[in-house]
């Protein structure tokens, strides 16, 4: 939780950033910048993984700030992580 919350984590935005990938781009989808946002709300080849994290903290609560900050969602988002 503590390197999605500081962006210091191994996803192609901070990689690419840092020297260590030839691209921010998601390799997974290849559409757009694999940011922690991308990663966790918007890739989709990770959407029945993504459905599954809505169902479990509710749409209303499915941003950034309540997944990396609130138990639930920290519990939530650790599960996704596992998943994927």
């Amino acid at each position: 939780i503590f390197q999605l919350c500081t962006g210091h984590i191994a996803l192609n935005k901070h990689l690419h950033h840092i020297t260590q990938a030839p691209s921010a781009k998601c390799e997974k989808c290849n559409t757009h910048e694999e940011t922690i946002h991308h990663f966790l709300l918007v890739c989709q080849s990770f959407v029945r993984q993504c459905n599954k994290l809505r169902e479990e903290v509710s749409a209303r609560n499915c941003h950034l700030r309540y997944l990396l900050n609130e138990g639930k969602g920290m519990r939530a988002t650790l599960k996704y992580i596992a998943r994927t």
